[in-house]
């Protein structure tokens, strides 16, 4: 509930049938805090939702009016929670839909709505209000677009925002595994939205390889790119490669520093990669077409293919301007992924440009932003990224207006 908002909310018992009844007493959650009430559910929709909501956040009770996020939710949380609701209302909606019906009230009503399963598509009007240029930002590694919620909440209801989650997450479109492939897909919708330029292009991770991509095709169609931001994106030869030596004294090393459970994690890790290859690999020799397979064998197929893009890609040169929003900290986390992935011990060996000082025939400009890859689109951090970038876009818009 939105603060200062009256709490006239009632809460509604359902009868066997999942029918409404009579409303009851509202029930104030925290006595110090009278706005927050709970809500409980008033259908048998929001009352199935409810039962999934708090089987997957273990929390009751959870209100209709309960943000997911807020409750600790993710995006391998979400995904867990899209699965469950095509199996319970056999609907396919896209996970993007959460970032517009984050409470079990409004998801409730977005199911209730559609008589069948939405047609799917990469651009996700994420934030569609404003008078300002949209900016288009790729997905990551992660292959869907709820990572950017934090950053398009900071920009404000003046920057329209539209995010491009990888083709493949809806369980029905096989995923491409080429950049070139998913750069040309994105276009496509892009022009639908905006037949032409100048465009503000953006990409996080991996998806800032598919967003140079995607500016290079553009301007080869003739179009002008105004603005091209890379949120920590790395051309994977930024990372010197790491002899088989190299790697196993660091496996000694990381021993001693994070104790006997790292070996564990590691094991777990390679265990969960190698299961993830092996059954995708199993459902293409039965020759099933790719709407057939389990739902959590294609979600690891999607990001297979990602990854596999990631390393087949080799970038050339693009006469535009890059600028580059680098995390001024380790990423932590990757020291339990496998060797294909940088770790903190490759940090202070990499290329300062991550690769794209040659690359950028127009300039590349650097911006350090707070946390590191995992975290500075989080809560935490992404104030100092949503200054830099907002600066940028600024800047870039300006910079149109004159020549034009």
């Amino acid at each position: 509930m939105e603060q200062g908002e009256q709490a006239s909310v009632t809460q509604m018992e359902l009868n066997p049938q999942g029918q409404t009844s009579h409303p009851a007493e509202t029930i104030a959650l925290d006595q110090t805090k009278p706005e927050e009430v709970y809500v409980a559910p008033r259908n048998s929709t929001e009352l199935q939702l409810t039962k999934i909501w708090e089987q997957l956040l273990d929390i009751e009770p959870i209100s209709a009016r309960d943000n997911f996020f807020e409750l600790g939710g993710d995006s391998l949380l979400a995904l867990r929670l899209f699965t469950q609701i095509e199996q319970t209302f056999g609907k396919n909606l896209s996970l993007a839909t959460l970032l517009q019906a984050p409470t079990v009230e409004q998801l409730a009503s977005v199911l209730d709505r559609e008589t069948e399963s939405a047609a799917w598509i990469s651009l996700v009007p994420i934030q569609p209000d404003g008078d300002k240029p949209p900016l288009f930002c790729v997905h990551g590694n992660g292959a869907n677009v709820l990572a950017f919620q934090h950053l398009v909440r900071h920009l404000g209801s003046e920057q329209p925002f539209y995010g491009l989650q990888a083709r493949g997450v809806d369980g029905k479109q096989e995923p491409l595994w080429r950049i070139e492939d998913m750069a040309a897909a994105y276009i496509k919708e892009v022009r639908t939205l905006q037949p032409q330029g100048p465009y503000f292009l953006g990409g996080f991770s991996s998806g800032g390889l598919v967003a140079f991509e995607m500016a290079r095709q553009l301007q080869q169609q003739g179009e002008k790119v105004a603005f091209l931001g890379l949120l920590d994106t790395f051309v994977p030869s930024s990372f010197k490669p790491v002899p088989f030596r190299q790697r196993l004294s660091r496996h000694w090393r990381n021993l001693f520093r994070f104790g006997p459970k790292h070996p564990l994690k590691m094991i777990k890790k390679s265990y969960l990669r190698a299961y993830s290859r092996t059954s995708c690999k199993f459902y293409q020799s039965l020759g099933l077409a790719w709407f057939d397979w389990p739902p959590q064998v294609k979600r690891r197929y999607v990001t297979i293919c990602i990854r596999r893009a990631v390393k087949t890609y080799v970038p050339q040169v693009y006469s535009g301007k890059v600028t580059l929003f680098r995390a001024n900290e380790p990423p932590m986390g990757w020291y339990y992924y496998g060797r294909d992935f940088p770790t903190p011990d490759d940090w202070y060996d990499r290329d300062p440009q991550h690769g794209w000082g040659d690359l950028a025939a127009g300039g590349l400009e650097i911006y350090d932003v707070a946390g590191n890859h995992g975290s500075m689109l989080k809560e935490i951090h992404v104030g100092s990224l949503t200054e830099k970038l907002r600066a940028c876009l600024e800047r870039a818009e300006a910079d149109e207006r004159e020549v034009a």
